[in-house]
Formats: C-alpha cells, structure tokens, sequence
C-alpha cells in the first residue's frame, strides 16, 4: 500500500484534491492512505516521530511555513521517496530543483496535471511495468510485453508482443523518460524499439521478430549495430 501525504493550509483544496487522488488510484485499482496536514509544523513533528511517505504533496508557501526548507528536511532525514510540490506560484520552480521534486503542480491548472505525476510516480515504483493513461483511464504494461512505441498522429500507439495494440496520450520524449534506457531506444522520430524485439538490422529499417519494419535514422545504423552487440553481451548471449 502507498502511503501519500498532502500538507497545505487550504482544506477546501485538501478535500478537492483527495477526490482527485482517489479516482487515479482507484482506476488502477490500489490500496492508499492519504494524511492531510494543514501545516508545516504537524507535518514535520510526523516526521520527527519517525512517519514515513512514499510520496508527499507539499505546498511551497504554508502559512508562515516555508515549503522549500521543509522539503529539504524532509530529504536530510530520508523519510520521504518522492515530493511534488503544489503551489499557486510558479515563481519557486528555480529554487525547488535541489531536492529534485517528482513534479511541480500549479492549482490554477485545476490539476489537470496531478494524473501525469502519478503516471511518473507509479512507474517509478513498478520497474517491471509502465504506467499509461489510455481512453479508459490508467493501463499497466510489462515492459517485456512491449515491442515499440509508435506516434500515430497525435497519439502514440503500443505495440504489444501478443499482436495487439494499446492507445495513450502523450509524446514518445514523455514516455522515454519512464522507461529504462538500456532497453529501449529512440531510432526514428516516430519510434521508440524495445531492443529484445529487434530480429534483423539493415541499412535502412530494422525488422521486430513479429515481421514489422521499422525505419532506421541515416546516422543511427553503425550505432545500433553497437548498441545491440553491447546489449546482447551483457546477457550473456552471442551474434
């Protein structure tokens, strides 16, 4: 179970955002908790007593509290795994980089963005699988069902080892960043290739073991070639 923290001296907004919270993981089907603190001063006498987050919502400016040092602490004393922080101000993004928030919510976005964080948080916390926000609300995917990511006008589409495909909102530099690089690569502006999947490289395309060409960037065959060598070594197999 996740144990989520949220400290903000705006309890209307408190309430607003749990609402928002628990509909995001409970598409995912996922066990939480969620405490709520209305200042900075419970919240760190939680920590003191030895509390620990898997993920704190803090805001930048609590009352007379400030969100930064307390965010700092909170990083010191190693009690908490990620922090986003949620501000009406977007002025602290500068200074909140050195203790290298998960995200940074504005409220007057009406936290259109809070469900792009928990795609961040829950994939960084699911190495195995990734976290995609489709039509239908979150889909999880092992990453080793995925053959490649493919942008299909403004969407992008997943194709899967199974022969079938998933539809998610987003850009491939998006879905790059939750995905381990020693396994995936970007070799074409519209691809993103699993590198388990890649049965055949020419000078011009790539063939996936399901028989899909993909084409190859003029600079990137050397590369790959490399790349593959490398990567095949390191699990201890031969070409």
């Amino acid at each position: 179970m996740y144990k989520f923290a949220i400290c903000d001296d705006d309890v209307v907004f408190c309430r607003k955002f749990e609402m928002l919270l628990s509909r995001i993981m409970e598409e995912r089907h996922a066990e939480y908790s969620l405490a709520c603190y209305n200042d900075g001063g419970s919240f760190a006498a939680s920590i003191r007593a030895g509390e620990k987050y898997d993920l704190v919502f803090l805001d930048i400016m609590i009352k007379e509290d400030n969100g930064l040092e307390l965010a700092r602490t909170l990083r010191r004393k190693e009690n908490v795994s990620d922090i986003v922080f949620v501000t009406d101000y977007d002025e602290y993004a500068v200074d909140s980089y050195d203790v290298e928030p998960l995200h940074y919510l504005i409220k007057s976005d009406n936290m259109e963005k809070l469900e792009t964080a928990m795609i961040r948080f829950i994939s960084k916390n699911s190495p195995c699988k990734i976290c995609v926000s489709t039509a239908n609300g979150l889909v999880f995917l092992p990453l080793c069902d995925i053959m490649c990511f493919e942008i299909y006008g403004h969407d992008i589409v997943i194709h899967l080892s199974n022969g079938t495909k998933q539809e998610c909102r987003g850009t491939l530099k998006q879905i790059e960043t939750l995905l381990p690089p020693e396994s995936f690569i970007r070799l074409h502006r519209s691809y993103l290739v699993n590198l388990d999947f890649i049965s055949e490289i020419s000078h011009n395309n790539i063939t996936l073991s399901d028989g899909m060409n993909i084409p190859l960037g003029k600079t990137m065959y050397k590369r790959l070639q490399i790349i593959m060598v490398n990567y095949l070594g390191k699990k201890n197999m031969f070409i």
